[in-house]
Order: C-alpha cells, then sequence, then structure tokens
C-alpha cells in the first residue's frame, strides 16, 4: 500500500504529488492540513517526528524528505524514468535539485510566510496560538511561526531571499540555455523538484519574474504548467489553487476556519 500525506498542491507537497503523477502509480492522497495544525497531531507525529508533511507511507514504511521521496519513488516505481540515462545529467538533475532544496525553497518559503501567512497567523486568537505552538516539535517551526505572527521578518532578509531567487533563476537561465529541461534534454527530478518553487515566485516576486528578466524560465515553466500530471496534482486542491494561483490561507484568514 502506497499513502501520501500531503497539504495543498504546492511547495514539497506538490513535489511527490507530480511524480507520482509522472509515474502513473496509484496511491491513497492523505490531505493534512496545516492551516488547522493536523500535522502536529498525535497521530500525525507518531508517523514523523518533525510534524512536516510530506511524508511517504510504502507497506508501512515511512519516507520522509521531499526530494528523497522521489529518489525512493524513482528507485521502486523506475517504468516511465525521471532520472536521466546520462551520467553526467544525473548529477546535474541532482546538483539542481540541491539548490532547490537549499536556497530557492527557503528564500520562496521566506516570502510566503511573510506574505501570505502573516494575515492568518494574526487572526488565531492568542491563547489559542500559544496552545497550537507548545504542540509544535522543532524549535526552528515555533520560531517561524512567532515570527510570521509579529510580521517580524526584517528588510535585509526579505531582500537577501529575493538576491537568492535571482541567483537561482540565473543558474536556470544557464542551464536552459543549452537544453529544454534543466538537467539536460529529459524531463527529470531536477524540473519537478524545482517546479513549485519557481511557481511561487510567480507570486511572490511578481516585480522580478517576466520575459525580460527570465526569458527561457518562463517558457520552460509555461511547458510544466502543461504536463498532465501537474494539471491532475493541482486538480486535488481544496481551493481550487492553480499556476500563479494560491489561496488557501487568504480564505482561511477570511472565515476563520
Amino acid at each position: 500500500m502506497l499513502e501520501l500525506y500531503h497539504y495543498e498542491p504546492y511547495a514539497n507537497s506538490m513535489k511527490n504529488l507530480v511524480c507520482l503523477k509522472e509515474k502513473g502509480v496509484d496511491f491513497v492522497s492523505r490531505y493534512v492540513d496545516i492551516l488547522k495544525f493536523e500535522q502536529h497531531e498525535p497521530w500525525f507525529v507518531a508517523l514523523n517526528p518533525n510534524g512536516q508533511v510530506p511524508i511517504l507511507v510504502h507497506d508501512g514504511k515511512v519516507i520522509t524528505e521531499s526530494s528523497v521521496i522521489n529518489e525512493y519513488i524513482e528507485d521502486v516505481f523506475p517504468d516511465v524514468p525521471l532520472r536521466p540515462a546520462d551520467p553526467y545529467e544525473r548529477h546535474r538533475m541532482r546538483v539542481i535539485s540541491k539548490w532547490s532544496d537549499e536556497i530557492l525553497m527557503p528564500s520562496v518559503s521566506m516570502l510566503g510566510w511573510h506574505f501570505r501567512f502573516h494575515p492568518f497567523a494574526k487572526s488565531i486568537e492568542e491563547q489559542e496560538f500559544q496552545r497550537r505552538m507548545e504542540r509544535v516539535p522543532l524549535h526552528e517551526i515555533r520560531q517561524k511561526w512567532e515570527t510570521t505572527r509579529r510580521g517580524a521578518f526584517t528588510q535585509e532578509q526579505l531582500d537577501e531571499s529575493r538576491r537568492k531567487i535571482r541567483w537561482m533563476i540565473a543558474r536556470m537561465e544557464e542551464a536552459l540555455r543549452h537544453s529544454k529541461w534543466l538537467a539536460g534534454h529529459s524531463y527529470s527530478l531536477a524540473d519537478i523538484n524545482t517546479y513549485p518553487h519557481v511557481e511561487g515566485v510567480t507570486r511572490l516576486y511578481k516585480e522580478f519574474w517576466n520575459d525580460k528578466t527570465a526569458p527561457r524560465s518562463t517558457e520552460w515553466l509555461a511547458r510544466v504548467n502543461e504536463r498532465p500530471a501537474v494539471k491532475a496534482a493541482f486538480a486535488l486542491s481544496r481551493f481550487s489553487n492553480a499556476p500563479g494561483r494560491a489561496l488557501d490561507a487568504d480564505k482561511t484568514a477570511r472565515t476563520g476556519t
């Protein structure tokens, strides 16, 4: 039995949803509502003590970390290969995935927490917010929620996140100068692992993302958006989220649910 515990089809959850959809692998979708802090409920922490989505459960074995999960999926379900056959392109796939995990994702995440999740975090009554924080396993995540609630990311931090995003897009532009896909001539985990965070750039850093600053990346994004697996992943959204649109935190903050 294959189960994916995930949130909305963006960020790290999107990486695994797209990978499974590309493979055509049957799996059970387990939606974990992070805006209700379900990832910190005892039943979920029993699966992942860090209290973070996504996780993959395969015949009772728990696999964590979204990029590692995609490598696991590739190992177990090698049909419809998503790792390049060429050793150099496979190396490129892993380097670009590493950049995405360590540089792009944290930078986009900071902008998202600051601009999208601040109204939601602020809307929670203080006593209830502190009760929820007591259940968060990771100190770093508690700090992030508390900083977000106060709207206390500094201008220097936000500017540094933007600088890192520009750095990553420049690396993508160079890679796409030579091939249609990020790691080479085949669509791969490099594209899947990078896509959700680039999609976030289009929403959170619109003043940078355009045909002049990122022409090849813009064309690449359009190609990925049209893939049936990406459309199938977005179809799982409970908020009708779509490329360029994420409404979950906005709607939850307005309704108080």
